[in-house]
């Protein structure tokens, strides 16, 4: 297996919430961190480590006082676990789970007597019995020698890490983590331009070709802009109906992409037809670009709302650069499944180009809806609307919002109300690691029934996995 991540215990790093400098018993050393737990509890978190079934961790520690206290190594996420604790006292090793109708431990073993110095404790998380959910089969060794074992754990397959000690005194020296790299890229710079909604393709076009420059000058992987950002979302006007100058403006966007150094993978909204029931049917399009000006993705809004535009009834998802995405638009909200299903079966990344109207109210209004609009997904969520109060929120329970669109920033003019929307640039570069999908992935493992549901489910709405 392949190491996939370090941490020495000296400094941040990520996936890792480094305590704060004034925390009690941790102490940061050359050679990693003395934690003196005494009679209270002191965790370690490391809930963006993110390890999937067939990885191992290990910890590497040294105890001051091998007779006393206790350390846990923890498989953690989603309010489970599966952690493995090394009693020093009543020299046992126990395997719990966050199984609450079986009894805990799930498994114990004796544990040899330590000798001072450095010891490394390794825990192997593998796939275990199961059709569609996976159970998981825990091994653990400490110092190379397989102690104990424990299998058919009903645990989330992708989970972070904690590690707790409790009354006594150790060295935290390293941590280690291995396994097969997945694809996903650790970071990802991804961007949203927000632009008015104007009935004009030529007014229309020069504001993406100023988001296309602004993006490529911050290094920007992904752009996305608003909903029919190409011609402005006017449903009955003559501006959505000109194929010929549509079909001339994409072309214009695509010349651009090709031509400009550094361009990002783009996403841009605008009416497509196709033929069905032998006749010519408009639908509210969504298109992905690559870097070259090539089409990766060709959706439809799912559940059109417009006059004279029909419905997509199909998922949305692609790959940008490793990063698994999913994409619906505006009304398409309204619609929790649309967004739960791919993160469900693996996208980290939502996005959702909007032209829903304009914002109002107060920022701490708009900062309140923002904050929860990843609570029922557990992965990072983009929306870009042309009336402002666009976002981009990452899958953490507090202090989750990484950028906001000017209009509906703390030091904006019109500030404790949201400002005028207009023309702005919002951007973060996403630790991609974080997002797990917690709560999709948890619907699904209810039972095989309900999985086997969700898969047909998924199928039926155009799933790609």
């Amino acid at each position: 297996m392949n190491i996939l991540s370090t941490f020495d215990f000296r400094q941040p790093a990520p996936g890792w919430r480094w305590p704060r400098d004034d925390a009690a018993g941790i102490e940061t050393t050359r050679a990693g961190c003395a934690i003196d737990a005494g009679d209270r509890l002191v965790q370690i978190d490391g809930s963006g480590v993110h390890t999937r079934n067939g990885d191992s961790i290990e910890l590497h520690f040294s105890p001051a006082h091998p007779g006393r206290g206790q350390l846990t190594l923890f498989f953690v996420g989603g309010f489970e676990h599966a952690g493995v604790r090394l009693d020093f006292q009543a020299k046992r090793i126990e395997v719990s789970t966050s199984q609450w109708h079986r009894p805990q431990p799930v498994a114990t073993a004796r544990l040899p007597r330590l000798r001072r110095g450095r010891h490394v404790l390794r825990v192997h998380k593998s796939e275990g019995a199961g059709d569609l959910i996976k159970l998981a089969d825990v091994e653990v060794l400490l110092d190379d020698k397989p102690l104990v074992r424990a299998a058919d754990l009903n645990v989330l397959p992708e989970m972070g890490v904690a590690i707790d000690v409790e009354g006594t005194r150790l060295h935290l020296h390293r941590f280690v983590h291995r396994g097969r790299p997945s694809g996903v890229p650790e970071f990802f710079h991804v961007a949203g331009w927000q632009m008015p909604n104007l009935p004009s393709i030529e007014a229309n076009l020069e504001s993406i070709e100023r988001g296309i420059r602004a993006a490529a000058e911050r290094g920007v992987q992904l752009l996305v802009t608003p909903e029919t950002s190409l011609t402005g979302l006017f449903p009955t006007e003559p501006v959505t109906r000109k194929r010929q100058a549509v079909a001339a403006g994409e072309e214009r966007i695509r010349r651009m992409l090709r031509e400009t150094r550094g361009t990002p993978h783009l996403v841009v909204g605008l009416p497509v037809w196709e033929r069905c029931g032998g006749r010519a049917v408009r639908y509210n399009g969504v298109r992905l670009y690559d870097p070259d000006g090539q089409v990766l993705l060709d959706g439809r809004k799912v559940h059109s709302c417009e006059r004279d535009f029909w419905h997509g009834l199909r998922l949305h998802e692609a790959t940008v650069e490793g990063v698994p995405v999913s994409l619906h638009v505006c009304h398409d909200g309204r619609y929790p499944e649309l967004w739960t299903l791919p993160v469900m079966f693996g996208a980290r990344l939502v996005i959702h180009p909007s032209n829903g109207g304009q914002v109002g109210g107060t920022i701490d209004a708009f900062e309140a809806q923002a904050r929860q609009s990843t609570s029922t997904m557990h992965a990072f969520y983009l929306k870009v609307n042309g009336g402002g109060g666009s976002c981009l929120v990452s899958p953490h329970k507090f202090d989750n919002i990484l950028a906001a669109s000017d209009e509906c920033r703390r030091d904006q003019p019109a500030f404790p109300l949201a400002g005028a929307p207009g023309e702005c640039l919002l951007a973060s570069r996403i630790r991609v690691h974080d997002a797990f999908g917690y709560w999709p992935v948890r619907s699904f493992r209810v039972s095989e029934d309900v999985a086997r549901a969700y898969v047909d489910l998924y199928r039926g709405l155009g799933g790609r996995g």
